[in-house]
C-alpha cells in the first residue's frame, strides 16, 4: 500500500488551523462525555466507557478456524440495546485473576451426610442461608435451561473445541441435566438455541432476548440455568495447574468437575451469590471435589440478573472429554434437584 505524505505546518496559519482542530475535537469529546454521564447518572465508570465506545470492535475473533486462541477471548463491545455492564471476558479483564471460594463454612454444620451402601446422600437438606422461597405453579414450566455459549465443546483429537453438532456440544450436556431433573418431578424448559450462532461477540445479546421472550411467554419461569463448559487457553504451565481439578474419580468413573460464575454488576449480586454458594454447598455435602468454586468475575452480569434464581454453571472444560462431561451432567442434575426442592413451594 502506497503511504500519504503529510505536510507538516510550516506557517502561522497552519499552526491556528491545527490548534483549531484540536479544540473543536476536544469540545466535541467533551459534549458527549456531558451527555452520556449526565443522562445515565447511575451508570459506572466502565459503563461510561463502554457507551462512547459502544461501536469499536476490539478484537475480529475466527475461532471457528483457530485453536490457538484463548478460550477466555470475547470480542466486541455490546449492542447499543444491551446492558452494557453485562460486558462479560473482554481482553482488558482477561488477565485479571478470579476469586474462587473454596469453603463455606457456614454450611458445614447444616448438612448432614448418611451412607448407605457405600452411597453419600442428604438426609437432611438444611434451609438455604439468606435465599427466599419462591412460588411456583408446579403443572407448568418453572426452569428455563439455555445455553450462552452452546457451540461449546469438549476434547477430541481434533482440537476443535466449537460444534455446531449439537449432540456435541453443551445443548446434550443441557439434555442429561434436563432429564435428571424431570425425572426427579421437575418442570423444565431446556431451550436448544446456539445463541453464539452466527455471532460469537453477541452471545450474551441474544441469550437475554430469548429469556426475555420467554418470560413473556410464560411468567411461571423463575429458575434460570446457562450451562457452559469452562475454557483453557493454551499456555502450558497454566494447563497444567488446572488439569490438577479437571477431573475427579467418582465410584470408580472419570467425571469432570464443574464451577460457577458470578457477574458483580448485577444488580442481585447478594442473592445471585448466595444461590451459588447453596449450590456449591449442597455438592460439596454429595460430591467432595465435584464443585472446583465460585469464580466471581472482575465486571459484569452475565444476564444473571434476571432473577434471584440465576446460576452460570461451568461443566467440564476443553481438557475433558465428553463422556467425562456427561457424567458431570448427570450429578449436576442431582444436586440442582435437591436445591430446587429446598427453595419451591
Amino acid at each position: 500500500m502506497k503511504r500519504r505524505r503529510v505536510r507538516k505546518p510550516n506557517s502561522k496559519t497552519d499552526s491556528y488551523l491545527v490548534m483549531i482542530l484540536v479544540c473543536l475535537l476536544i469540545l466535541n469529546f467533551g459534549i458527549l462525555i456531558y451527555r452520556v454521564i449526565f443522562t445515565n447518572a447511575t451508570m459506572t465508570s466502565r459503563e461510561v466507557f463502554a457507551k462512547i465506545f459502544s461501536n469499536i470492535n476490539l478484537y475480529e475473533l475466527d475461532f471457528w478456524n483457530s485453536n490457538n486462541k484463548p478460550e477466555a477471548i470475547v470480542a466486541e463491545v455490546a449492542d447499543e440495546e444491551l446492558d452494557y455492564s453485562n460486558i462479560e471476558d473482554s481482553a482488558e479483564l482477561e488477565y485479571i485473576e478470579d476469586y474462587i471460594i473454596d469453603r463455606l463454612d457456614e454450611y458445614e454444620s447444616l448438612i448432614i451426610i448418611k451412607e448407605s451402601n457405600g452411597i453419600s446422600s442428604i438426609e437432611n437438606i438444611p434451609q438455604p442461608l439468606n435465599i427466599e422461597k419462591v412460588k411456583v405453579d408446579k403443572g407448568k414450566d418453572y426452569i428455563l435451561m439455555y445455553h450462552t455459549h452452546a457451540t461449546e465443546a469438549f476434547l477430541t483429537d481434533e482440537n476443535v473445541y466449537h460444534n455446531a453438532d449439537t449432540s456435541k456440544n453443551m445443548i446434550s450436556i443441557g439434555d442429561v441435566i434436563s432429564k435428571v431433573l424431570e425425572a426427579k418431578g421437575h418442570k423444565v424448559d431446556h431451550v436448544h438455541t446456539l445463541h453464539d450462532l452466527p455471532s460469537y461477540n453477541k452471545s450474551y445479546t441474544r441469550s437475554l432476548n430469548t429469556i426475555n421472550n420467554k418470560k413473556a411467554e410464560n411468567n411461571n419461569l423463575k429458575i434460570f440455568f446457562d450451562i457452559h463448559r469452562d475454557g483453557v487457553d493454551n499456555d502450558a504451565e497454566y494447563k497444567e495447574k488446572f488439569l490438577e481439578t479437571a477431573k475427579i474419580d467418582i465410584n470408580g468413573v472419570s467425571t469432570a468437575t464443574f464451577s460457577l460464575v458470578v457477574g458483580p454488576d448485577a444488580q442481585n449480586y447478594e442473592q445471585i451469590l448466595n444461590f451459588a454458594k447453596y449450590i456449591k454447598a449442597v455438592s460439596d455435602a454429595l460430591y467432595p471435589g465435584l464443585c472446583r468454586g465460585i469464580i466471581i468475575k472482575p465486571a459484569g452480569k452475565y444476564n444473571l440478573h434476571v432473577s434471584n434464581y440465576s446460576a452460570l454453571i461451568e461443566v467440564g472444560s476443553n481438557l475433558v472429554t465428553q463422556e467425562e462431561a456427561v457424567e458431570t451432567a448427570k450429578l449436576v442434575g442431582e444436586i440442582l434437584s435437591l436445591v430446587i426442592e429446598s427453595i419451591v413451594e
